[in-house]
């Protein structure tokens, strides 16, 4: 695993993308299960993307420290910066060639908001428009996908594991993430190492076919950005993750995400409640998820 992508700057995306192509092309020795993340932040956007690069690097640091201790085939491709566009996510998502016992992640950090009249859909729109953009109703519209959309394509792609998080709003075409307030304490607090278990990370992520989807607020609600921490639900969806992985997991009760999910979300709200989303009111952010899934039988 190539950890110096970690600490240098992202290349260009026409650059990671040659790189993303030939590693998933790239025959190893002995064949390893390839983890395949994407990432979509929308680093630029003068009111989020402070906490949007928090959230960025965050998960590039938990999944290939996680991958390096699993001895998975790490793979990125990251859309930021002037790379951050509704164009390069379809490309990226179609660049994708997982084999059957592969693993893709998508993660995305940026605004979201739901049409309201449309009841069909709770899952969020991100909004994929360059910078600067038109805020006229027909750019947004042409520029944003619904996150469910994006996690149908992504398991046509084939992997074995599916996972995609949307850490955006849900509410109804306004957008905000950054609030006022916040638990002083999580401020100060250092953020845990991340420690594997291999027994555990088996269980997360060998040991079943399943495809994950998850949006960090329900509809209608705001999803709170903070720039040191970073959205709520990615803070401590991490934290959860990282300490989920470290501990022996029984894998007699079945799926653990269930379980890791529950647990974000309920921190997740709880810590939304501390912040001021605007007049005095507080944060009130519950996610919502739907995991499908079959045992393997291996």
């Amino acid at each position: 695993m190539e950890n110096h992508l970690l600490t240098k700057a992202l290349a260009p995306f026409a650059v990671q993308k040659q790189l993303f192509i030939e590693k998933q092309l790239k025959e190893e020795p002995i064949p390893k299960t390839k983890f395949i993340l994407l990432i979509a932040a929308n680093t630029v956007d003068p009111t989020i993307g402070m906490g949007c690069k928090t959230d960025m690097q965050a998960v590039r640091e938990l999944f290939a420290k996680l991958c390096g201790e699993m001895d998975f085939n790490y793979i990125e491709l990251i859309i930021q910066g002037e790379d951050y566009g509704k164009q390069n996510v379809l490309e990226s998502i179609n660049l994708i060639s997982p084999g059957y016992n592969d693993i893709v992640v998508f993660y995305y950090s940026g605004h979201g908001f739901s049409y309201e009249r449309d009841g069909a859909k709770p899952y969020p729109q991100i909004d994929l428009r360059s910078h600067p953009a038109s805020d006229k109703i027909d750019v947004v519209n042409a520029f944003t996908a619904n996150l469910a959309d994006l996690f149908e394509m992504i398991k046509e792609r084939g992997a074995r594991l599916n996972i995609v998080i949307g850490d955006c709003c849900n509410s109804f075409i306004d957008f905000k993430r950054k609030a006022k307030g916040g638990d002083s304490a999580l401020l100060n607090e250092r953020k845990k190492p991340v420690v594997v278990n291999k027994t555990s990370g088996e269980a997360l992520f060998c040991d079943y076919t399943a495809s994950i989807l998850v949006a960090s607020a329900s509809k209608g609600e705001y999803a709170v950005a903070d720039d040191e921490l970073g959205s709520l639900f990615t803070y401590n969806f991490s934290e959860s993750l990282k300490l989920l992985i470290e501990q022996d997991i029984d894998k007699s009760q079945g799926l653990p995400w269930g379980k890791l999910l529950e647990e974000t979300t309920a921190k997740s709200l709880d810590l939304s409640k501390t912040y001021d989303i605007g007049g005095g009111v507080p944060g009130n952010q519950k996610a919502i998820y739907n995991i499908e899934f079959k045992k393997t039988l291996y």
